[in-house]
């Protein structure tokens, strides 16, 4: 669209030929102000979408990915964990190995008493936690 120059004086008296031109030209600048108008408003609500979409993505993958590292983080101290109690099994198996060609603590008469299965019980419980307080006290920001 070619644009003519409007008088810029206004004190010049206009035709009214002039005066008719100079309004269609006016009413398709504003008609071409208004599409420019629909077009930008059209593509901020298209931008504000995406954006907001985005938005939602990445706060879902935040929460996967967290959700997956706390398990991956409790495998983990599981698997720890079954390894202090492994230890503290075997630590106990030795302990009742000595005990029976050293003898058990209290002599022959404590034998029975010692191998039972409810004190063998009590003591692979108390190896247990002392083997896990071992392992906090040397892991402590785990």
């Amino acid at each position: 669209m070619q644009r003519r120059r409007r008088p810029r004086d206004p004190d010049k008296t206009a035709t009214y030929a002039e005066l008719k031109m100079y309004y269609k030209q006016l009413v398709e600048e504003l008609d071409e102000c208004h599409r420019n108008r629909r077009a930008s408003e059209q593509l901020s609500r298209s931008r504000y979408t995406e954006a907001t979409e985005a938005k939602t993505e990445v706060k879902r993958v935040r929460r996967d990915l967290v959700t997956i590292s706390r398990k991956q983080k409790a495998k983990e101290e599981a698997s720890k964990a079954g390894y202090w109690s492994g230890g503290a099994a075997v630590f106990v198996t030795i302990m009742y190995e000595v005990f029976k060609i050293s003898g058990f603590p209290g002599g022959r008469e404590w034998v029975e008493f010692w191998q039972h299965e409810a004190v063998f019980g009590a003591v692979m419980w108390m190896v247990t936690v002392l083997f896990g307080w071992a392992y906090k006290s040397m892991h402590p920001k785990s």
